[in-house]
């Protein structure tokens, strides 16, 4: 019997229990390893029999023997396998690398790409900033240099009235409006108009825009002009010289309030004076129509106290003395430079004065391109404006030259006349010698249009019109003779002026010489009173000497007229 038989290990399984357990520790991984063949061994077996049923004869050819089988199932093979799937995978791999850095590649030209993108649009950004910011200055040209809000000095510079008068422009329009359509409105500076419309009107100023107030109603133009003096930072009569104004507004008696108002409003500032000056005398003019109107100088007085920042006393008292006060001053309608596609004026004098109006704009225009706030607009009217001044130059030159051909024509034509009159054989050889130089050039054939007015002796037309020379000399006669005797008795005036002044000089040293160092006593008065006593001397010694100044002036006005009379008297005796 033998022990070591898988049968009787079979039928006795527990005398073998512990040599197997033995074996099986000891042997374990071999154990399984030989299981695990066997177990394939025989599944492959099973197979080749259902192959080789199926094939027959011709599955003898192809079979194998064990030792090839188990070649076929050595791991090196399968490593084989495996590596080669290894080199597959290397593949891929580098395929994927490779792709990768195409993607890398493909990734920054795109960020190149994009970069460019970005510099460009910030480029563009940039402009548009730039662009932006050049708008933004055009359009807060009233946020940069306003005009409602500046005092008057600065709005006069910004808004400048080209005509020579130095106001603001919206208060020359407003006061030419008034004027012309609104002096006669019920209730002119009474009625205040709709917020909305002064407001954008307003703005519209600040920003340069053109403007026809004729568009718009009597009460809008009218609270236009409230709001610029309401705007203003100090009122008209100065913040110094309110309070001055106020006591002298205050004063009963007429005469010495008008001395004081007049010294009060020759001490204000240049551009306070003129703008008070033209509204005082605009308010006058609308208080002579109060039959229309219904506004006599109480009521105006009374409705706009508040717009000048004073009392409705105050302005009643201006308003009164407005003649007194104000007497060089006249209204007249601004007329603004001309537009492109506008006539040229054809005088020489209304060129010039166009010419001055024309070039005011474009200095007004380069100090807003000097600050930086200029829109389109502007710019070409800046181009228009030069244009129109070249035309105006040139038409200037083309006129002058006009003019002094003319002036050296008359000037030839005296002094033949002179001639002829001191000499009249030299008057008569220079004849001779004319119709001969003529007579020459007529049969040379060369006879210009000028010379065809000659006098020829055969023709009586000639002889008629020599027959008139006469009168025009006797005229020029009897100016001459006028000119010399107004020239002597101004001589005589002369003379005579020059002693008198001699004489004051003289009585004046006098007066000095006999001043004394001594001070002549005087009651002692307070310092206060002083102080008013003196500035009350000072002031009435002002106004008589400009009252004096006045009275010389038509006194030597009178003496030259009566010099006149005297030479025409003496002319036509």
């Amino acid at each position: 019997m033998d022990f070591d038989s898988p049968d009787v290990m079979k039928d006795f399984p527990g005398l073998y229990a512990s040599e197997l357990n033995k074996q099986c520790n000891n042997d374990s991984d071999y154990s399984d390893e030989n299981e695990k063949v066997m177990k394939k061994d025989i599944l492959i077996g099973k197979r080749k029999e259902k192959k080789d049923k199926d094939k027959g004869y011709a599955a003898l050819e192809g079979e194998s023997s064990a030792d090839e089988n188990f070649k076929s199932r050595s791991p090196s093979k399968t490593k084989k396998a495996k590596s080669f799937k290894f080199s597959t995978k290397t593949k891929e791999k580098r395929d994927k690398s490779r792709e990768k850095e195409k993607d890398v590649e493909k990734k920054k030209d795109r960020d190149k790409k994009n970069d460019k993108k970005v510099d460009k649009e910030k480029m563009k950004s940039e402009k548009t900033k730039k662009l932006k910011q050049s708008v933004d200055e055009t359009s807060d040209i009233g946020e940069i240099l306003p005009i409602y809000g500046a005092t008057i000095e600065v709005a006069v510079e910004r808004s400048r009235c080209h005509d020579g008068v130095d106001i603001p422009l919206p208060v020359r329009e407003c006061i030419d409006y008034v004027e012309t359509i609104g002096i006669s409105f019920e209730g002119v500076y009474k009625i205040s108009g709709t917020k909305s419309k002064v407001l954008q009107i307003r703005k519209m100023y600040n920003q340069r825009a053109n403007l026809k107030l004729s568009d718009y109603d009597t009460p809008t133009v009218t609270s236009l002009l409230k709001t610029y003096l309401r705007d203003l930072p100090e009122p008209v009569f100065t913040n110094d010289l309110l309070i001055r104004f106020e006591e002298a507004g205050a004063i009963l008696n007429l005469n010495t309030r008008e001395k004081h108002l007049k010294i009060l409003v020759d001490n204000l500032p240049p551009y306070n004076k003129l703008l008070l000056g033209w509204l005082i005398t605009h308010l006058n003019n609308v208080s002579l129509n109060e039959k229309s109107n219904k506004m006599n100088k109480q009521s105006l007085s009374s409705a706009l106290n508040h717009t000048f920042h004073c009392s409705s006393r105050l302005l009643h008292a201006l308003l009164h003395h407005c003649p007194a006060l104000f007497p060089n001053i006249r209204i007249y309608r601004y007329i603004p430079p001309l537009e492109s596609g506008a006539k040229l004026p054809d005088r020489p004098e209304d060129i010039d004065n166009e010419l001055k109006k024309q070039e005011s704009l474009l200095a007004q225009i380069h100090k807003e391109g000097n600050v930086g706030c200029i829109s389109k607009h502007r710019e070409e009217l800046l181009w228009e404006v030069q244009r129109i001044i070249t035309q105006l130059k040139r038409k200037l030159k083309t006129a002058n030259k006009d003019k002094e051909a003319v002036a050296e024509r008359v000037e030839s034509q005296a002094e033949e006349e002179e001639i002829k009159r001191s000499d009249p054989e030299v008057g008569e050889k220079s004849q001779d010698v004319a119709e001969s130089s003529d007579a020459q050039k007529q049969n040379l054939s060369i006879v210009p249009e000028s010379l065809n007015e000659g006098i020829d002796i055969d023709r009586p037309s000639d002889i008629e019109d020599s027959s008139n020379v006469a009168p025009e000399q006797s005229a020029l006669d009897n100016t001459l003779t006028l000119l010399q005797l107004k020239n002597d008795g101004l001589h005589l005036l002369r003379d005579s002026l020059l002693k008198d002044i001699k004489a004051e000089h003289n009585q004046i040293m006098m007066l000095k010489s006999q001043l004394t160092t001594e001070a002549p006593t005087v009651a002692m008065v307070p310092h206060e009173n002083l102080n008013e006593v003196m500035d009350l001397f000072l002031k009435e010694n002002q106004i008589l000497q400009i009252k004096k100044i006045n009275l010389v002036r038509q006194i030597i006005e009178e003496q030259e007229m009566c010099i006149e009379l005297k030479a025409q008297i003496m002319s036509k005796s």
